[in-house]
């Protein structure tokens, strides 16, 4: 059975590609129906990658390509969009094809197929891969900070950091006595590196401590505010990341 991630802004157009997936086979699951780059890059890092993505290039928050540079994507990936300037961008990542709107059937399926050969083919496992999950070795995560101030180096330790921010291409560590200290890590690398239990990233500015949150207020559109301590701009979250933060926080 194959796994499929839809990935378009336009939901008339979801609707038609998941119909003639599911006419193609109708053992195919849907994985999910995503709409954005931010919420496809929040969805690959919470949930086991499918067999294939069909994604269209440009969604409503910009490029789907921003997707490849936030997660290390391991789906086939087939293309589907009205514009035809991007095809040699898409087989840089990992486009297996690219389809044109309309989507026609007929290639759709073809794609479909051969995919399928290849997932045949990769579906014995791995030597390596066996031997990994024998060891379960678990995952080592980020235990201190050593940041400059001033003409001094101050060991900062995980547990006392509130949150992460950045601001003017600077990101900093904010502390639970409010402190604040500049470091060269970028929010991106940060993710990889904190243990996911005690950090969220919450905007694209904010990554941000369980202890750190105070309170939640509840806004239009299933969006979420931050109060934070110490106290910080405003913090925002998304709808498409408000039920990853309630699911985290309990």
């Amino acid at each position: 059975m194959l796994s499929i991630l839809i990935i378009e802004d336009e939901l008339p157009n979801a609707a038609r590609l998941k119909k003639m997936l599911l006419e193609i086979d109708k053992q195919i699951e849907i994985a999910g129906e995503l709409q954005t780059v931010e919420a496809s890059i929040q969805w690959l890092k919470e949930n086991e990658h499918p067999d294939i993505i069909c994604m269209d290039i440009k969604l409503i928050d910009g490029l789907s390509f921003e997707i490849f540079d936030h997660v290390a994507v391991r789906s086939h990936v087939i293309f589907t969009t009205a514009y035809d300037e991007y095809a040699l961008k898409a087989f840089e990542v990992n486009g297996i094809d690219y389809l044109l709107k309309p989507l026609e059937a007929s290639k759709l399926e073809k794609s479909i197929t051969r995919i399928k050969g290849l997932v045949k083919k990769s579906a014995s496992p791995d030597l390596l891969e066996v031997i990994r999950k024998m060891q379960h070795r678990e995952d080592v995560y980020r235990s201190r900070f050593l940041v400059s101030y001033r003409d001094m180096l101050i060991p900062v330790m995980v547990h006392n950091i509130a949150y992460f921010f950045s601001e003017h291409k600077l990101v900093y560590i904010v502390t639970n006595q409010s402190e604040r200290y500049v470091i060269d890590q970028t929010l991106e690398v940060l993710e990889q590196e904190l243990n996911p239990k005690d950090f969220f990233r919450a905007t694209r500015q904010y990554i941000v401590s369980a202890g750190a949150i105070q309170k939640i207020h509840q806004l239009f559109n299933g969006k979420l505010q931050l109060e934070l301590f110490p106290p910080a701009e405003e913090v925002i979250v998304s709808r498409e990341k408000s039920n990853a933060l309630r699911k985290w926080l309990s």
